[in-house]
Protein backbone atom coordinates (compact mmCIF):
# COMPACT_ATOMS: atom_id res chain seq x y z
CA UNK A 1 0.00 0.00 0.00
CA UNK A 2 1.32 3.44 -0.99
CA UNK A 3 1.64 5.84 1.95
CA UNK A 4 3.24 9.22 2.62
CA UNK A 5 5.01 9.14 5.95
CA UNK A 6 7.40 10.84 8.32
CA UNK A 7 10.01 8.10 8.46
CA UNK A 8 12.99 10.07 9.77
CA UNK A 9 13.39 12.67 12.52
CA UNK A 10 14.53 15.39 10.12
CA UNK A 11 13.05 17.79 7.58
CA UNK A 12 11.21 16.08 4.74
CA UNK A 13 8.53 13.53 3.99
CA UNK A 14 8.79 10.22 2.14
CA UNK A 15 6.71 7.64 0.29
CA UNK A 16 6.56 4.17 1.80
CA UNK A 17 5.13 0.82 0.80
CA UNK A 18 3.49 -1.25 3.52
CA UNK A 19 0.95 -4.06 3.67
CA UNK A 20 -2.73 -3.24 3.48
CA UNK A 21 -4.38 -3.51 6.91
CA UNK A 22 -5.96 -6.89 7.66
CA UNK A 23 -9.32 -5.31 8.42
CA UNK A 24 -10.98 -2.81 10.73
CA UNK A 25 -11.20 -3.47 14.45
CA UNK A 26 -14.34 -3.37 16.54
CA UNK A 27 -16.23 -0.11 16.06
CA UNK A 28 -13.90 0.87 13.21
CA UNK A 29 -14.30 1.20 9.45
CA UNK A 30 -11.80 0.92 6.63
CA UNK A 31 -11.91 3.76 4.12
CA UNK A 32 -10.30 3.69 0.68
CA UNK A 33 -8.93 7.21 0.29
CA UNK A 34 -10.01 9.18 -2.80
CA UNK A 35 -8.39 12.54 -2.06
CA UNK A 36 -6.63 14.25 0.83
CA UNK A 37 -5.67 17.86 1.55
CA UNK A 38 -2.21 18.94 2.66
CA UNK A 39 -2.73 20.77 5.95
CA UNK A 40 -0.59 23.35 7.71
CA UNK A 41 -0.07 20.69 10.36
CA UNK A 42 1.38 18.36 7.72
CA UNK A 43 3.68 21.20 6.69
CA UNK A 44 4.79 21.64 10.33
CA UNK A 45 5.59 17.91 10.37
CA UNK A 46 7.39 18.19 7.03
CA UNK A 47 9.58 21.01 8.40
CA UNK A 48 10.13 19.09 11.67
CA UNK A 49 9.72 22.18 13.84
CA UNK A 50 9.70 22.27 17.63
CA UNK A 51 6.01 21.34 17.86
CA UNK A 52 6.12 18.36 15.49
CA UNK A 53 9.45 17.02 16.72
CA UNK A 54 8.11 16.94 20.27
CA UNK A 55 4.81 15.28 19.24
CA UNK A 56 5.36 12.87 16.35
CA UNK A 57 6.78 9.39 16.87
CA UNK A 58 8.39 8.19 13.65
CA UNK A 59 7.59 6.39 11.47
CA UNK A 60 4.12 7.94 11.10
CA UNK A 61 1.80 8.03 8.10
CA UNK A 62 0.59 11.63 8.10
CA UNK A 63 -2.51 13.36 6.70
CA UNK A 64 -5.92 13.91 8.25
CA UNK A 65 -8.02 15.84 5.71
CA UNK A 66 -9.64 13.35 3.35
CA UNK A 67 -12.62 11.85 1.56
CA UNK A 68 -12.99 8.19 0.67
CA UNK A 69 -15.22 5.15 0.21
CA UNK A 70 -16.02 2.70 3.00
CA UNK A 71 -14.53 -0.64 2.02
CA UNK A 72 -15.02 -2.69 5.21
CA UNK A 73 -16.94 -2.50 8.49
CA UNK A 74 -15.60 -3.69 11.81
CA UNK A 75 -17.57 -5.68 14.36
CA UNK A 76 -20.37 -3.73 16.01
CA UNK A 77 -20.57 -1.00 13.36
CA UNK A 78 -24.13 -0.10 12.41
CA UNK A 79 -25.68 2.66 10.34
CA UNK A 80 -23.05 2.57 7.59
CA UNK A 81 -22.64 0.50 4.45
CA UNK A 82 -19.72 -0.52 2.28
CA UNK A 83 -19.58 1.83 -0.71
CA UNK A 84 -20.67 5.01 1.09
CA UNK A 85 -18.57 8.13 0.51
CA UNK A 86 -17.37 9.71 3.75
CA UNK A 87 -15.05 12.22 5.32
CA UNK A 88 -14.16 12.12 9.01
CA UNK A 89 -13.38 14.23 12.05
CA UNK A 90 -9.65 13.70 12.63
CA UNK A 91 -9.80 14.33 16.40
CA UNK A 92 -10.69 11.06 18.10
CA UNK A 93 -12.16 12.03 21.47
CA UNK A 94 -12.39 9.66 24.42
CA UNK A 95 -16.09 10.30 25.08
CA UNK A 96 -15.56 9.89 28.82
CA UNK A 97 -13.68 12.93 30.15
CA UNK A 98 -15.31 16.02 31.65
CA UNK A 99 -15.03 17.96 28.38
CA UNK A 100 -16.53 15.23 26.22
CA UNK A 101 -19.42 14.81 28.65
CA UNK A 102 -20.18 18.54 28.65
CA UNK A 103 -20.39 18.94 24.86
CA UNK A 104 -16.79 20.06 24.37
CA UNK A 105 -15.22 17.03 22.73
CA UNK A 106 -13.09 19.31 20.53
CA UNK A 107 -10.95 19.98 23.62
CA UNK A 108 -11.02 16.40 24.94
CA UNK A 109 -8.08 15.96 27.30
CA UNK A 110 -7.35 12.53 25.77
CA UNK A 111 -7.62 13.49 22.10
CA UNK A 112 -5.86 11.26 19.57
CA UNK A 113 -5.36 12.78 16.11
CA UNK A 114 -5.07 10.71 12.95
CA UNK A 115 -1.92 11.49 11.03
CA UNK A 116 -0.32 12.78 14.23
CA UNK A 117 -0.82 10.21 16.98
CA UNK A 118 -1.99 7.27 14.82
CA UNK A 119 -1.64 6.38 11.11
CA UNK A 120 -3.26 8.97 8.91
CA UNK A 121 -5.00 9.45 5.58
CA UNK A 122 -2.03 9.95 3.24
CA UNK A 123 -2.47 6.31 2.28
CA UNK A 124 -4.60 4.16 0.02
CA UNK A 125 -6.54 3.02 3.09
CA UNK A 126 -7.13 4.48 6.53
CA UNK A 127 -8.89 2.98 9.57
CA UNK A 128 -11.32 5.36 11.31
CA UNK A 129 -13.76 5.00 14.23
CA UNK A 130 -17.29 4.78 12.85
CA UNK A 131 -18.31 7.47 15.32
CA UNK A 132 -16.01 9.95 13.55
CA UNK A 133 -17.42 9.46 10.05
CA UNK A 134 -19.31 12.12 8.09
CA UNK A 135 -21.41 11.17 5.06
CA UNK A 136 -20.75 13.38 2.06
CA UNK A 137 -23.71 14.54 -0.06
CA UNK A 138 -23.50 13.69 -3.76
CA UNK A 139 -23.57 17.40 -4.64
CA UNK A 140 -20.19 18.00 -2.97
CA UNK A 141 -17.28 17.01 -5.27
CA UNK A 142 -14.30 15.04 -3.99
CA UNK A 143 -11.91 18.01 -4.07
CA UNK A 144 -14.24 19.92 -1.73
CA UNK A 145 -15.08 16.95 0.49
CA UNK A 146 -11.35 16.39 1.03
CA UNK A 147 -11.11 19.73 2.90
CA UNK A 148 -14.04 19.55 5.33
CA UNK A 149 -11.45 19.67 8.12
CA UNK A 150 -9.70 23.00 7.34
CA UNK A 151 -12.94 24.65 6.27
CA UNK A 152 -14.19 23.45 9.65
CA UNK A 153 -11.27 25.19 11.40
CA UNK A 154 -12.15 28.41 9.61
CA UNK A 155 -15.86 27.99 10.32
CA UNK A 156 -15.27 27.32 14.03
CA UNK A 157 -13.12 30.44 14.29
CA UNK A 158 -15.55 32.70 12.40
CA UNK A 159 -18.61 31.49 14.31
CA UNK A 160 -16.86 31.70 17.69
CA UNK A 161 -15.72 35.28 16.98
CA UNK A 162 -19.28 36.42 16.07
CA UNK A 163 -18.36 38.37 12.95
CA UNK A 164 -21.83 39.43 11.78
CA UNK A 165 -22.04 43.21 11.16
CA UNK A 166 -18.47 43.68 12.41
CA UNK A 167 -15.21 44.82 10.81
CA UNK A 168 -13.00 41.73 10.51
CA UNK A 169 -9.23 41.58 10.03
CA UNK A 170 -7.78 38.21 9.03
CA UNK A 171 -4.06 37.97 9.74
CA UNK A 172 -2.60 35.46 7.28
CA UNK A 173 -3.83 34.53 3.81
CA UNK A 174 -3.02 30.84 3.85
CA UNK A 175 -5.80 28.36 3.03
CA UNK A 176 -7.56 28.64 6.41
CA UNK A 177 -7.35 32.43 6.32
CA UNK A 178 -8.78 32.41 2.80
CA UNK A 179 -11.58 30.05 3.79
CA UNK A 180 -12.25 32.29 6.80
CA UNK A 181 -12.52 35.35 4.54
CA UNK A 182 -15.13 33.64 2.38
CA UNK A 183 -17.06 32.39 5.41
CA UNK A 184 -16.95 35.76 7.20
CA UNK A 185 -18.43 37.41 4.11
CA UNK A 186 -21.15 34.75 3.93
CA UNK A 187 -21.89 35.36 7.63
CA UNK A 188 -22.55 39.05 7.10
CA UNK A 189 -19.35 40.72 8.29
CA UNK A 190 -19.53 44.46 7.62
CA UNK A 191 -15.95 44.59 6.35
CA UNK A 192 -13.51 41.77 5.59
CA UNK A 193 -9.79 42.55 5.40
CA UNK A 194 -7.01 40.04 4.69
CA UNK A 195 -3.44 40.90 5.64
CA UNK A 196 -0.98 38.83 3.60
CA UNK A 197 2.54 39.62 2.28
CA UNK A 198 2.70 36.79 -0.28
CA UNK A 199 1.56 38.06 -3.68
CA UNK A 200 0.16 34.72 -4.87
CA UNK A 201 -2.05 34.30 -1.82
CA UNK A 202 -2.99 37.99 -1.82
CA UNK A 203 -4.23 37.52 -5.39
CA UNK A 204 -6.44 34.61 -4.26
CA UNK A 205 -7.83 36.79 -1.46
CA UNK A 206 -8.59 39.53 -4.03
CA UNK A 207 -10.56 37.00 -6.09
CA UNK A 208 -12.92 36.46 -3.14
CA UNK A 209 -14.29 40.00 -3.60
CA UNK A 210 -13.56 41.10 -0.06
CA UNK A 211 -13.16 44.71 1.02
CA UNK A 212 -9.39 45.02 1.38
CA UNK A 213 -6.27 42.93 0.85
CA UNK A 214 -3.23 44.60 2.36
CA UNK A 215 0.47 43.83 2.57
CA UNK A 216 1.58 44.11 6.23
CA UNK A 217 5.01 45.26 4.99
CA UNK A 218 3.47 48.29 3.29
CA UNK A 219 4.24 51.57 5.08
CA UNK A 220 0.56 52.55 4.94
CA UNK A 221 -0.86 49.16 5.98
CA UNK A 222 -2.37 50.45 9.22
CA UNK A 223 -3.77 53.56 7.53
CA UNK A 224 -5.53 51.43 4.90
CA UNK A 225 -7.13 49.25 7.59
CA UNK A 226 -8.20 52.24 9.68
CA UNK A 227 -9.67 53.88 6.59
CA UNK A 228 -12.05 50.99 5.82
CA UNK A 229 -13.00 50.56 9.50
CA UNK A 230 -14.07 54.19 10.01
CA UNK A 231 -10.93 54.97 11.98
CA UNK A 232 -11.55 52.66 14.94
CA UNK A 233 -9.80 49.51 13.78
CA UNK A 234 -11.19 45.98 13.42
CA UNK A 235 -13.83 44.71 15.85
CA UNK A 236 -12.70 41.15 15.21
CA UNK A 237 -9.20 39.82 14.50
CA UNK A 238 -8.79 36.26 13.21
CA UNK A 239 -5.13 35.31 13.67
CA UNK A 240 -4.14 32.36 11.50
CA UNK A 241 -0.51 33.16 10.69
CA UNK A 242 1.08 32.00 13.95
CA UNK A 243 3.44 34.98 13.60
CA UNK A 244 4.12 36.70 16.94
CA UNK A 245 5.02 40.04 15.39
CA UNK A 246 1.84 40.01 13.29
CA UNK A 247 -0.25 39.26 16.37
CA UNK A 248 1.32 42.15 18.28
CA UNK A 249 0.67 44.50 15.37
CA UNK A 250 -2.95 43.35 15.12
CA UNK A 251 -3.49 43.91 18.85
CA UNK A 252 -2.15 47.46 18.45
CA UNK A 253 -4.64 48.08 15.66
CA UNK A 254 -7.69 46.29 17.12
CA UNK A 255 -10.58 48.41 18.33
CA UNK A 256 -11.19 48.59 22.08
CA UNK A 257 -13.35 45.66 23.10
CA UNK A 258 -12.36 43.64 20.03
CA UNK A 259 -12.49 39.87 19.88
CA UNK A 260 -9.16 38.31 18.84
CA UNK A 261 -9.45 34.64 17.87
CA UNK A 262 -6.17 32.71 17.74
CA UNK A 263 -5.88 29.65 15.52
CA UNK A 264 -2.36 29.96 14.07
CA UNK A 265 0.27 27.92 15.89
CA UNK A 266 3.46 29.92 16.64
CA UNK A 267 6.82 28.24 16.20
CA UNK A 268 7.71 29.14 19.80
CA UNK A 269 6.76 31.45 22.71
CA UNK A 270 5.22 34.82 21.84
CA UNK A 271 5.82 37.89 24.00
CA UNK A 272 2.85 40.23 24.56
CA UNK A 273 2.35 43.36 26.60
CA UNK A 274 -0.89 42.05 28.11
CA UNK A 275 -1.48 45.12 30.22
CA UNK A 276 -1.36 47.67 27.40
CA UNK A 277 -2.57 45.58 24.48
CA UNK A 278 -5.21 43.36 26.08
CA UNK A 279 -6.29 44.38 29.59
CA UNK A 280 -6.50 48.16 29.15
CA UNK A 281 -8.20 47.78 25.75
CA UNK A 282 -10.74 45.25 27.01
CA UNK A 283 -9.68 42.74 24.36
CA UNK A 284 -11.08 39.20 24.44
CA UNK A 285 -8.55 36.54 23.43
CA UNK A 286 -10.08 33.27 22.20
CA UNK A 287 -8.08 30.13 21.53
CA UNK A 288 -9.67 28.11 18.72
CA UNK A 289 -8.84 24.48 18.06
CA UNK A 290 -10.40 21.87 15.81
CA UNK A 291 -14.13 21.83 15.16
CA UNK A 292 -17.13 21.55 17.46
CA UNK A 293 -18.32 17.95 17.15
CA UNK A 294 -20.43 17.92 15.15
CA UNK A 295 -22.13 21.29 15.00
CA UNK A 296 -19.32 22.76 12.89
CA UNK A 297 -19.65 19.94 10.36
CA UNK A 298 -23.30 20.84 9.67
CA UNK A 299 -22.27 24.47 9.21
CA UNK A 300 -19.45 23.52 6.83
CA UNK A 301 -21.72 21.31 4.76
CA UNK A 302 -24.26 24.12 4.33
CA UNK A 303 -21.48 26.52 3.30
CA UNK A 304 -20.00 24.04 0.80
CA UNK A 305 -23.36 23.36 -0.83
CA UNK A 306 -24.07 27.08 -1.29
CA UNK A 307 -20.58 28.37 -2.16
CA UNK A 308 -18.75 25.88 -4.41
CA UNK A 309 -17.24 28.71 -6.47
CA UNK A 310 -15.51 30.18 -3.41
CA UNK A 311 -14.00 26.80 -2.51
CA UNK A 312 -12.61 26.44 -6.03
CA UNK A 313 -10.89 29.80 -5.75
CA UNK A 314 -9.01 28.63 -2.63
CA UNK A 315 -8.26 25.07 -3.85
CA UNK A 316 -5.61 25.95 -6.42
CA UNK A 317 -3.99 22.55 -7.05
CA UNK A 318 -5.27 18.97 -7.30
CA UNK A 319 -2.26 16.72 -8.01
CA UNK A 320 -1.55 12.97 -8.03
CA UNK A 321 -0.66 11.76 -4.54
CA UNK A 322 2.57 10.29 -5.90
CA UNK A 323 3.63 13.88 -6.70
CA UNK A 324 3.27 14.90 -3.05
CA UNK A 325 6.74 16.49 -2.96
CA UNK A 326 5.57 19.03 -5.54
CA UNK A 327 2.72 19.91 -3.21
CA UNK A 328 5.10 20.57 -0.31
CA UNK A 329 7.38 22.54 -2.64
CA UNK A 330 4.44 24.76 -3.58
CA UNK A 331 3.81 25.38 0.12
CA UNK A 332 7.50 26.17 0.62
CA UNK A 333 7.25 28.80 -2.10
CA UNK A 334 3.86 30.11 -0.98
CA UNK A 335 2.78 29.58 -4.59
CA UNK A 336 -0.58 27.99 -3.84
CA UNK A 337 -3.80 28.12 -1.95
CA UNK A 338 -5.05 24.71 -0.84
CA UNK A 339 -3.33 21.65 -2.32
CA UNK A 340 -5.30 18.40 -2.63
CA UNK A 341 -3.68 15.02 -3.34
CA UNK A 342 -5.55 12.66 -5.67
CA UNK A 343 -5.23 9.06 -4.48
CA UNK A 344 -7.38 7.56 -7.24
CA UNK A 345 -4.40 7.83 -9.60
CA UNK A 346 -2.03 5.96 -7.28
CA UNK A 347 -2.73 2.43 -8.51
CA UNK A 348 -2.48 3.57 -12.12
CA UNK A 349 0.80 5.45 -11.52
CA UNK A 350 2.41 2.62 -9.56
CA UNK A 351 1.54 -0.01 -12.17
CA UNK A 352 2.68 2.13 -15.12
Amino acid sequence: MFTIAKTEATRGIWSTDRDFPEGPGRGMVMVDVIAAGICGTDYHIYNWDSWSSSRIITPMTIGHEFVGIISALGEGVTGYNVGERVSAECHIACGECHFCRTGNAHICENTCIIGVDRPGAFAQQVEIPASNLWRVPDAIPDRHAAVYDPVGNAMHMVVTAKVTARDVLIVGGGPIGLFAAAIATAHGARTVIVQEPNQSRAAIAQSLDIDLVVNPRSVDCDDQILDVTNGHGPDVVLEVSGNGAALNAALNLAAPGAIVALLGIPGGPVELDLGAKVVMKGISLLGVTGRRMYETWYQVEAFMLKNPDLLDKVITHVIPATDFQYGFDLMDEGACGKVVLDFLQVEQRLSA
